[in-house]
C-alpha cells in the first residue's frame, strides 16, 4: 500500500525577505548523504565494519555483519508476503534485539514501520490498524496471543525459528525506494479527538544523524535506547549509532527504576543518553553519580529546570548537556542548545539554534519575520520536515505550508504552534504554546483528544483537561468534569473507562468533579479560573499503624502533595503516575536501605499491601517496621538517655 501524496497549502506564498541577521543564523547547510536511504547507509556501515558490535541487549549482542544478515533474511520474508516500497508495516515488539532486526529489515524491504505499543488499549490499537490499513503486523511470539485480530492483517513473528529457503536470503535485497520514501509513520495526539499519523521520510532521519552539529556521532559513541519506538526520541537513539558505526544498547522492556537505568549506563559503558525533562530531574536529584560516564546528555520534551541543569554542569565537568527541542513533524530535533561546565546558565534555558540542514523562522500572524526580542510562532523548515499527516489532507494543508523564504526549491515549512523569540546572540527562547497543547513526560498531548474520549461516557455533561505543574517540576494532567444529575459518577470509574481507550500517558492523573465549569465573557471555559487541584480525596480513613506504613504514607504525602493518606488508598487514584512512582521507589529504597524491584510498586499500590509485601520479603533478622507507639517510646527513651549523658559531661 502506497500512501498518496498529500497537498501542501500554497495560500501563503508571498516572498518575504528574511533580515540578514536571521538569514545568517539559518545558514546551517552541511554536506551529508542527502540522496541515500537509511537501509543503504546501514549496509555501507556493515560492509565497512562487519565485526564491530552494532547492538547489545543484556548479555547478548550482534555485530554489524550479524545484524545485517538477520535483517536481510527478515526483509526477504517480508517481501514474500507482499511488503514493498512504502508498505506500512505495523511493528508491535518490545525493546529487544528482535526489535532492531525488525526495523532494519522493514526498511531494507522498502516498507515503513508503524510503531504499535504493546501497552496500547484495544480501542487505540484498532484505530491505528484501521487508519494505516496496514497489511502486515510484525510482532513477537510472546505478544502474538494478546494482540487484536484482523483478518486483513498478516501477522509475522520476528523471533520465529525460520530457515531461509536458500543462502541467497543472506544477501541484501534489491533496494525499493530512496531518500524520499517513507521510513515510519508515528502517531501524535490530535485536537479533533483522534491521533494523527506523521509521515517521516528516510531523508529526515539521515539529516538528523549524519554530519550534523548538535551531537557527536561515530564508532566511539554508545547510545542507549530507552524510549519506546512510538516516541520519536527513539529515532535518534536507534539510528544515531547504527548509521555511524557506533554501538546501540537496548534497555530491557520491563519497567525500569532509576537504579536500573544507572546500572545499565555503568555496565554497558553508555556515552550518549536522552532523557525526558521529568526523568532528567529525577536522575539529577537521586542518581547524579550514575550519569558520570555520560559524555553527551540530551534532555527535552518539556522546559528544562535551570536548577537541575546547573547541578549537572557543576558536578559532571566532562559532560555536555544538550537541550533538544523539536516536534515529531520535523524528525525529533529542530533546535538544540549545548551547555558545558563553566558556562552561564540563565533561568530560562534557550532551545538554541537550528541544527544542521534545518531552518527556523519566527513569524507574526501575517507570516512576516520578527526581529530579535519579539515573540511569534516558530516555523520549522529544511530536510527534516515530514511529508504530512496520513489520510488527513485538511490537517496537512493547515500545518505544512509552502516556505515563502525558499520558493525557488519548493521548500516547505511546518507551523509548530509554539511561541518563541530570537535572542540577540542567535539562540531561540521557547515561550510556551499558542494553543492548549501540552507535553507530559515528553509526549505531546492535545487535551481536546482526552476531552473527546471523556465526553463519550454517558454520565459526563462537560469536561476540561489542563496540565498543572507539580512540586518536582513535572506536569500532570487534570480533568475537571461535570456529571449529569442522574449519574453517580466517580473518578475511579472515569479513569477505568479512559484506560480502555487511551494510552497510559494520556489518562489524567487527577479527576476533579465540578458543579459547573467557569466560563469567560465569550462563553468559553476559563481555564485560569479552574481551582488548583489537590490529590483526590482519600477513600480510606484507616491511618497507618506501623513505622513502615507511616514512612510509606509520609513519602506519598510529600510526592503526591496531599495531606492525608489512608491505608487502602490507591497510589494511582490519588494522582500518581509512572514518573512519580519511580520517585517513590528511589526514595523508599534509600530510606529502608534495601533493594526493591520497581515492578512491585505497580503491583502493590496501597500503603497496606506495599508494607505487607515488603515485610514478607525482608531479609531474615531485619525489621523494616514496627508498631508506631513502640517506635516512639524507643525514640523518646533514646532522647532522654542522650540528654542525661550530655548533662553529665557538662
Amino acid at each position: 500500500m502506497t500512501p498518496e501524496p498529500q497537498s501542501i497549502s500554497t495560500a501563503q506564498t508571498t516572498a518575504f525577505v528574511l533580515p540578514e541577521l536571521v538569514r545568517s543564523w539559518n545558514a546551517t547547510h552541511t554536506t551529508y548523504p542527502r540522496e541515500a536511504s537509511v537501509a543503504g547507509l546501514f549496509e555501507d556501515i556493515a560492509a565497512a565494519s562487519p565485526d564491530s558490535i552494532a547492538v547489545s541487549f543484556g548479555f547478548e549482542q550482534l555485530s554489524y555483519g550479524e545484524l545485517n544478515v538477520r535483517a536481510n533474511r527478515f526483509a526477504y520474508r517480508l517481501r514474500r508476503i507482499g511488503v514493498g516500497a512504502e508498505t506500512l508495516v505495523g511493528c508491535c515488539i518490545e525493546r529487544s534485539l528482535d526489535l532492531i532486526v525488525a526495523l532494519v529489515g522493514i526498511l531494507k524491504a522498502g516498507g515503513a514501520y508503524v510503531p504499535l505499543d504493546p501497552c496500547y488499549p484495544k480501542e487505540r490499537f484498532d484505530y491505528l490498524l484501521k487508519d494505516t490499513n496496514t497489511p502486515v503486523m510484525v510482532t513477537q511470539k510472546s505478544l502474538a496471543p494478546f494482540l487484536p485480530v484482523r483478518r486483513s492483517v498478516k501477522r509475522i513473528c520476528v523471533d520465529d525459528d525460520y530457515a531461509p529457503p536458500s543462502s541467497d536470503d543472506d544477501g541484501k535485497p534489491i533496494p525499493a525506494g530512496g531518500p524520499t520514501s517513507l521510513a515510519y509513520v508515528m502517531y501524535t495526539s490530535g485536537s479533533t479527538g483522534q491521533p494523527k499519523g506523521v509521515m517521516v521520510e528516510n531523508r529526515a532521519i539521515v539529516r538528523l544523524v549524519r554530519n550534523t552539529n548538535f551531537c557527536k556521532f561515530g564508532p566511539e559513541e554508545v547510545f542507549l535506547q530507552f524510549a519506546p519506538i512510538s516516541f520519536d526520541a527513539s529515532t535518534l537513539e536507534i539510528w544515531g549509532p547504527l548509521l555511524n558505526g557506533g554501538r546501540l544498547v537496548v534497555m530491557p522492556p520491563q519497567s525500569a527504576s532509576l537504579e536500573d537505568l544507572g546500572r545499565t549506563i555503568r555496565d554497558q559503558g553508555v556515552t550518549t543518553l536522552w532523557l525526558p525533562a521529568g526523568l532528567f530531574n529525577l536522575m539529577v536529584e537521586q542518581r547524579l553519580e550514575d550519569l558520570r560516564p555520560i559524555r553527551q546528555l540530551l534532555a527535552g520534551g518539556d522546559v528544562l529546570s535551570a536548577h537541575h541543569v546547573r547541578m549537572v554542569l557543576e558536578n559532571l565537568p566532562d559532560c555536555t548537556l544538550i537541550n533538544g527541542y523539536g516536534p515529531t513533524e520535523n524528525a525529533t530535533f529542530t533546535c538544540c542548545h549545548a551547555m558545558r561546565a563553566g558556562g552561564s546558565v540563565p533561568d530560562s534555558i534557550p532551545i538554541g539554534r537550528p541544527i544542521s540542514n534545518t531552518r527556523v523562522y519566527i513569524l507574526d500572524e501575517q507570516m512576516r519575520p520578527l526581529p530579535p526580542g519579539e515573540a511569534g510562532e516558530l516555523y520549522a523548515a529544511g530536510d527534516g520536515v515530514a511529508r504530512g499527516y496520513l489520510n488527513n489532507p485538511e490537517a496537512t494543508a493547515e500545518k505544512f505550508i509552502a516556505d515563502p523564504f525558499h520558493c525557488a526549491d519548493g521548500g516547505r515549512m511546518y507551523r509548530t504552534g509554539d511561541l518563541a523569540r530570537w535572542c540577540e546572540d542567535g539562540t531561540v527562547e521557547f515561550l510556551g504554546r499558542i494553543d492548549n497543547q501540552v507535553k507530559i513526560n515528553g509526549y505531546r498531548i492535545e487535551p481536546a483528544e482526552i476531552e473527546a474520549a471523556i465526553r463519550c461516557h454517558r454520565g459526563v455533561e462537560d469536561v476540561c483537561v489542563v496540565a498543572h505543574a507539580d512540586g518536582n517540576g513535572s506536569k500532570r494532567l487534570v480533568a475537571y468534569y461535570v456529571a449529569s444529575m442522574a449519574a453517580c459518577l466517580s473518578a475511579c470509574e472515569l479513569r477505568e473507562d479512559l484506560a480502555t481507550k487511551l494510552p497510559h500517558f494520556m489518562v489524567p492523573a487527577l479527576f476533579v468533579a465540578m458543579d459547573s465549569l467557569p466560563l469567560s465573557s465569550n462563553g468559553k471555559v476559563d481555564r485560569a479560573a479552574l481551582p488548583v487541584p489537590l490529590s483526590e480525596t482519600p477513600t480510606s480513613t484507616e491511618p497507618p499503624k506501623t513505622t513502615l506504613e507511616q514512612n510509606i504514607a509520609d513519602l506519598w504525602k510529600r510526592i503526591l502533595q496531599t495531606k492525608r493518606i489512608g491505608l487502602d488508598d490507591n497510589f494511582f487514584d490519588l494522582g500518581g503516575d509512572s514518573l512519580l512512582l519511580v520517585a517513590v521507589h528511589s526514595n523508599l529504597q534509600k530510606m529502608l536501605h534495601v533493594e526493591i524491584p520497581v515492578t512491585d510498586f505497580f503491583e502493590f499500590t496501597t500503603v497496606r499491601t506495599l508494607a505487607r509485601h515488603l515485610e514478607e520479603r525482608k531479609p531474615a533478622g531485619c525489621s523494616l517496621g514496627e508498631p508506631r507507639e513502640r517506635a516512639q517510646k524507643q525514640r523518646d527513651a533514646f532522647t532522654r538517655s542522650r540528654g542525661r549523658r550530655a548533662c553529665g559531661a557538662a
